[in-house]
């Protein structure tokens, strides 16, 4: 079972660099197939520090991405722009293949992001009516809500299977043990009281279910 205590939403890695990034939006407008990432190892270190405050804030951890969050905050170089703009006109947002990028949220634990877009679009299939009219903040707030990471789902299947069949399995252990608790308990009853135990007169007799024979028995003359 995964652990999602400490999970960091919109980070990871490119993986022919090893460039650490900051995922700004996972797909394109009419293009799945490219992300606009962050290189957050080449920005200077007051940009680095504001990024990594706005991804690790609630508002920027359930934003489905976060470049929505860095387009309402001010740029720290008191420049009067946001900070999405502002990377944006220092060419700091990259377009990456999405099939080069994967998730890092924790350590240890890697996402590719083509799997966690399939998993969201299955997600968008049954998302509640009236969702188009929401404004992007409650969108984000009920979908977080609603499932948080519900994106790795289907990096989980596997897991949740094998967990599923061992408390299946516990179960069935648990109806044994109980069964064996009701005879022992209904025999107890029955040496209190010999009147509720049903003679094995009153037990119904076997029917057999071999049909009679129709031959008739020769008698001798």
């Amino acid at each position: 079972m995964v652990d999602f205590t400490g999970m960091i939403k919109h980070v990871g890695v490119v993986n022919n660099t090893g460039k650490n990034v900051v995922i700004a939006f996972m797909s394109l407008p009419g293009d799945d197939n490219n992300a606009l990432v962050i290189d957050v190892d080449a920005l200077p270190d007051n940009f680095n520090e504001s990024l990594r405050r706005i991804v690790e804030s609630d508002e920027g951890q359930q934003a489905l991405n976060v470049g929505d969050v860095l387009g309402r905050r001010m740029s720290p170089d008191g420049s009067n722009t946001t900070l999405l703009a502002k990377l944006h006109a220092a060419g700091r947002l990259q377009k990456v293949p999405v099939e080069l990028i994967t998730l890092t949220p924790k350590k240890g634990i890697r996402w590719p992001l083509r799997d966690i877009l399939k998993a969201m679009n299955t997600q968008n299939e049954q998302t509640p009516d009236g969702w188009d009219d929401l404004d992007p903040e409650t969108k984000a707030q009920v979908a977080s809500n609603l499932k948080k990471f519900n994106v790795h789902e289907n990096n989980m299947q596997g897991e949740y299977a094998s967990d599923n069949r061992e408390k299946a399995a516990g179960l069935l252990k648990q109806a044994e043990l109980l069964e064996h608790d009701a005879h022992n308990i209904r025999m107890r009853a029955y040496s209190l009281n010999p009147a509720l135990a049903k003679p094995l007169t009153d037990l119904p007799k076997p029917t057999s279910t071999r049909k009679a024979s129709t031959k008739k028995v020769k008698t001798e003359e």
